[in-house]
């Protein structure tokens, strides 16, 4: 019986990465994904943040403007 050690956690649930290819690409490095449903979850978590940051420093810089 062979033994696999897998090196890689998927960063949204923690399981092991036993297939390559899930991976989204951030200001912090890539994250591994240990299947397309937590790669997606993760996208939607981050990509909402990275909006609702960019929307308040746009309102900032409006508030600063006037």
């Amino acid at each position: 019986m062979t033994t696999v050690e897998y090196k890689k956690n998927c960063v949204l649930c923690g399981q092991s990465v036993e297939i390559e290819g899930f991976t989204v690409d951030t200001e912090t490095g890539r994250q591994s994904f240990c299947c397309a449903g937590c790669q997606s979850i993760y996208q939607l978590i981050y990509m909402d943040n990275r909006a609702r940051n960019a929307n308040n420093e746009i309102k900032t810089a409006n508030k600063e403007d006037n």
